[in-house]
């Protein structure tokens, strides 16, 4: 498992609740169990703020890191749909985007197609992705942040029923394939969790340990994003497993939360002149001790 791929999830579950930014001295503790080096963690981060995802303030020889504007979005929309209890009501409505980018900017075509998977738009034609979730505002938002504005169309269109709603998930998304992922999902926490309950109860876990296995609990959850649209409940099976994953996560999350917290406050020194409270965003919700503030429901 690479480092760059954990700091990710560390900066949504961990650090983003408790202002944002961080000491490389509280990254090196905090990846440590882990079982990532001092140096990897230091490469993890120069390799990550040299692709525009951090940026860097320093105070006097010290460096603090933050997410930039385009690190902020990503792991902001990405705690969002984690963390959230259920799908979003659908209003019976498709969202569609279309674009027809020149092969001269064939990168930011295909970082745009990147994108739109993980924002879990489905493939409808080479160059026309939907999605029944109301993103018009975000997708606006997206074209223009890749500076593709003029080659994309944005609209909305009416469900025509069901049967042809469900038709057009069908050919849009492998949700057998999905639903084989959340299974197994399932099952790898519910075995590697049924041993835990009784030596949490005897404190014969480490808080290190806990923050590590809640950090890779999240780290495998994270991953549906990129496969899991986050269809509406009218258009998902009735056994659909994705609603016993989300309850699975969210209970082993629990579990783990309270000795988690203890050995990230532990870990964590507030950087200097930022005061937690004053530099979380109005969206977030208040820190629940520590490490565990990101799971919101309770």
């Amino acid at each position: 498992m690479r480092a760059r791929s954990l700091l990710f999830t560390v900066y949504g579950d961990s650090i983003r609740p408790h202002g944002g930014e961080i000491g490389i001295g509280s990254l090196i503790r905090l990846m440590a169990p882990l079982g990532f080096s001092p140096r990897a963690v230091r490469a993890a981060v120069s390799r990550t703020a040299h692709q525009g995802w951090l940026r860097t303030r320093r105070v006097g020889r010290r460096a603090f890191y933050s997410l930039t504007p385009q690190g902020a979005w990503r792991v902001a929309e990405g705690v969002r749909r984690v963390y959230q209890s259920g799908p979003e009501p659908w209003d019976a409505r498709w969202r569609l985007l279309t674009y027809a980018i020149p092969e001269g900017r064939r990168p930011a075509r295909d970082r745009l197609r990147r994108e739109l998977t993980w924002l879990g738009l489905g493939p409808l034609s080479k160059s026309t992705w939907i999605t029944p979730r109301n993103l018009t505002s975000l997708l606006t938002e997206l074209a223009a942040a890749r500076g593709v504005t003029d080659h994309v169309t944005i609209f909305e269109a009416d469900s025509l029923g069901l049967p042809q709603d469900r038709a057009l998930v069908a050919r849009c998304w492998d949700l057998a394939a999905i639903a084989g992922k959340y299974r197994a999902f399932i099952r790898a926490t519910r075995r590697r969790s049924a041993g835990r309950r009784p030596r949490l109860r005897r404190r014969g876990i480490s808080p290190a340990a806990c923050f590590a296995e809640k950090i890779l609990l999240v780290h495998e959850y994270r991953k549906f994003l990129f496969v899991d649209p986050g269809l509406p409940a009218e258009l998902l099976p009735p056994d659909w497993p994705g609603r016993d994953a989300s309850r699975v996560f969210q209970e082993v999350y629990r579990m783990l939360a309270e000795p988690a917290a203890r050995f990230f406050d532990a870990a964590f020194e507030p950087p200097p002149s930022t005061a937690r409270d004053r530099t979380r965003s109005p969206q977030d919700p208040p820190p629940r001790r520590g490490a565990g503030a990101a799971l919101a429901t309770g």
